[in-house]
């Protein structure tokens, strides 16, 4: 952010995201900004403010992104959009910002897309490391119908999460699709039934999170570091923290637990 920016009085809109924790280890993000989840600046600033807490809370090992309602969220309010040049490139720092937190938070983060997902909310879904998507749910890339397109790293996401020609028909034709095709298509790993949704994607989420947090949190940062700069760094990250996870308590709990034919009970924090 620029000088400038950081000069300017920014406000959080804290009633917009709430957290609770659902069950140890997991943090439940839940995005209740009305209407349909809107993504204003203050609601992203909020979200942000809200991962930085969870980042030096060593107790959360896995984290789910929700809504409420009828959308996970429906992206920027339309009705804030300006032509003026700072408004746009403040817009385009914090779309970008909190999309790059969720995917650089030191624990997965699971996308519970329970209902519309559109515009920067389906960019927002594609920053955590996959997504599930109750049965009713919609996704699109409808920004082009209004003169706009997924910045905020929509046009990046996309292409590498489903391929260039679905990226490019999606982005293209604004087209909204149900939750099966977006399985279909590679978009989200799960499907489960509206009515046990969020109950479904939180057992997912605590198997993750009784599971030692350093080793899911070398995992997460060993796959993207080679997606975003290629095998080499990738494989050398890898060899870098396969020592520390190796020599770690949590490993030796983990040989011994399978020794010994039972659970492992790895470090909590």
């Amino acid at each position: 952010m620029s000088k400038k920016q950081e000069q300017r009085k920014q406000t959080e809109d804290t009633s917009a995201v709430q957290v609770t924790r659902p069950t140890e280890g997991v943090a439940l993000i839940t995005i209740v900004s009305e209407p349909l989840g809107v993504l204003r600046h203050s609601v992203k600033r909020a979200l942000m403010s809200t991962l930085s807490e969870l980042e030096k809370d060593q107790s959360v090992r896995c984290a789910v992104l929700t809504g409420i309602g009828k959308a996970f969220s429906v992206g920027s309010d339309i009705n804030d959009f300006s032509q003026d040049v700072g408004w746009l490139l403040e817009n385009d720092y914090w779309e970008s910002a909190v999309n790059q937190m969720l995917e650089d938070a030191r624990f997965p983060i699971i996308a519970a897309c329970n209902g519309y997902t559109l515009g920067g909310g389906a960019v927002l879904a594609l920053a955590c490391d996959f997504r599930t998507a109750a049965e009713s749910a919609k996704f699109g890339f409808p920004e082009v119908k209004v003169g706009a397109f997924a910045s905020g790293s929509g046009t990046q996401r996309l292409p590498r999460l489903v391929g260039k020609g679905r990226a490019m028909e999606l982005l293209l034709t604004g087209r909204v699709i149900t939750a099966q095709e977006a399985m279909k298509y590679g978009l989200v790993e799960y499907i489960f039934p509206d009515a046990t949704f969020l109950e479904e994607v939180l057992k997912i989420a605590y198997t993750i999170a009784s599971y030692s947090g350093l080793v899911t949190a070398a995992t997460k940062k060993c796959v993207n570091v080679g997606l975003s700069q290629g095998m080499e760094a990738g494989l050398a990250l890898e060899s870098d923290l396969r020592v520390k996870t190796g020599r770690g308590d949590d490993a030796i709990e983990g040989r011994t637990a399978f020794l010994e034919k039972r659970p492992a009970k790895f470090n909590k924090s």
